[in-house]
């Protein structure tokens, strides 16, 4: 499905039309909930211009899924209204649902909440009975990524939120005290001026995928895929086609494979068996997602290590996804050993095996690499990771040890004092963030990781802007009593 026509999916229009249709009365209660807790309503920051005219924000979110949706939403909650999201996808491609998440359903339950804020109308659940009622909801197991993007799109316009489409972050660079950042606008070079950037974009803006050597080295790159690129899945009709993973992802575009009529799937596991224990949802509690950003390195460190300890597994639903295919094989303990062409083929070795394929997708995760990331590339070098602050007792992930390591308000830390005071003002809330905040990007997270960084945000604007303040309020004088006798100045 290409960026151009994801709303033209069949069942994209047929929600999104329906959605129109009875979500009026739910809209008309959710404008009054709003306006009836926007006190105080006033805006409270100073204005800004850039020498040359230009407007400058006073944030821009980086990114328009639901972190970018959900902080937009909790900025315009706190008063702090001339922000722009952007958002280089197209309308309904934002985040992974209709790219590289090649799964029908949420993994998460279908009662998650985090990017209404608290506002019950603004939920999952309040929506989808708006359109489906009660009864509907009840039936309803799991949620389709057609109708999360739906919702998605919903909650933005039910919002008001200012996000443009079709501009492509560039590069981070500071001017003075501002933040210059330069962007591909519906592919044209363009400037903007921001005081602060909250960047939500996923994984790969931190980084990189995770692709074994033998398959860079041996093969042609035509031959093979990350699983989190958005390629064409309709070339893999009639091929014969390798996963390489375990994990949640791995077969679900192992399952997107056979739909699309590959020839068959081979999926090379490296383990005995896959774990069945996904122990990220070990942390859907408020007591972790609220604290754990207040524990200290130590301890952050031997939690997520034990967290992180296996991929999150498939879900029933993907497993049987893929046995309901005869031309599906799954081989144990096959990490790969060695790839090469074998005239148009790619020759994969295992321990066990030698295969020919036509394709390969390598569902092997992704990395952080702060000097990989496009947006940071001018100052990669003066970001605080976890391998400048801690050393650990035990063999250490490469990804981990790469991670940024963030105040405790999601900024960005200098690796070395006041050599770069301006990262404060840059704030990483993506999974990069997961290892000093705790895995607060999840929807489930939202709630508890947004109020935080709004704390951050509104409290560097205050301490920045405190002469203002002061100046405000020293000249205030605002007499509510002009015509009582008793009333003047002292």
């Amino acid at each position: 499905m290409s960026q151009q026509s994801v709303l033209d999916k069949p069942s994209i229009v047929s929600l999104r039309a329906k959605a129109d249709q009875s979500l009026a009365q739910l809209e008309a209660t959710i404008a009054r909930d709003l306006g009836t807790l926007e006190y105080p309503s006033r805006d409270w920051l100073p204005k800004r211009t850039h020498e040359s005219g230009a407007h400058v924000f006073d944030v821009i979110v980086v990114g328009a899924g639901h972190c970018g949706v959900t902080a937009a939403f909790g900025l315009k909650r706190e008063r702090i209204n001339n922000i722009l999201v952007i958002e280089r996808s197209e309308p309904g491609n934002e985040g992974p649902w209709q790219t590289y998440a090649r799964m029908p359903d949420l993994r998460t339950r279908k009662a998650v909440t985090g990017n209404e804020l608290g506002y019950p109308n603004l939920t999952f659940r309040a929506y989808y009975e708006a359109r489906e009622g009660v009864e509907g909801y009840q039936k309803l197991q799991r949620i389709s990524c057609d109708e999360w993007t739906c919702y998605l799109l919903w909650l933005r316009r039910v919002l008001d939120l200012p996000v443009e489409n079709g501009v492509d972050l560039e590069r981070i660079s500071t001017e003075g005290d501002l933040l210059r950042i330069n962007v591909k606008r519906d592919g044209e070079d363009a400037t903007l001026y921001t005081r602060r950037v909250i960047m939500t974009s996923g994984p790969l803006s931190m980084g990189g995928t995770n692709i074994p050597a033998e398959i860079t080295q041996g093969l042609s790159a035509h031959c093979y895929a990350s699983a989190y690129d958005n390629f064409d899945m309709e070339k893999l009709r009639g091929k014969r086609v390798a996963v390489v993973g375990a994990g949640a992802s791995a077969f679900d575009n192992a399952g997107a494979a056979l739909e699309m009529g590959a020839a068959s799937v081979d999926l090379l596991v490296r383990r005995p068996k896959i774990p069945p224990v996904s122990v990220i949802r070990w942390t859907d509690w408020s007591g972790f997602l609220l604290t754990y950003a207040d524990l200290n390195d130590d301890q952050k460190w031997r939690m997520m290590h034990q967290v992180q300890r296996n991929a999150a597994p498939p879900t029933i639903r993907a497993l049987k996804r893929v046995e309901a295919f005869e031309n599906f094989r799954i081989h144990f303990n096959s990490p790969i050993v060695a790839a090469q062409m074998k005239g148009d083929a790619a020759e994969v070795t295992t321990p066990a095996a030698t295969f020919d394929f036509d394709f390969v997708i390598l569902a092997t995760g992704f990395s952080f690499d702060l000097s990989k990331s496009r947006a940071l590339t001018e100052f990669s070098d003066k970001i605080a990771v976890w391998r400048h602050r801690y050393e650990p007792r035990e063999k250490a992930s490469e990804k981990y040890l790469n991670s940024p390591y963030l105040g405790r308000n999601y900024e960005f830390m200098e690796r070395e004092a006041g050599t770069a005071p301006w990262l404060k003002n840059i704030y990483c809330y993506n999974q990069a963030s997961t290892l000093s905040m705790g895995p607060t990007g999840r929807v489930s997270g939202l709630k508890y990781g947004i109020k935080r960084l709004m704390v951050g945000v509104c409290g560097g604007f205050m301490r920045e802007d405190y002469e203002h303040h002061l100046t405000s309020v020293s000249d205030y004088r605002a007499n509510e009593f002009e015509d009582h006798p008793w009333m003047g100045d002292p």
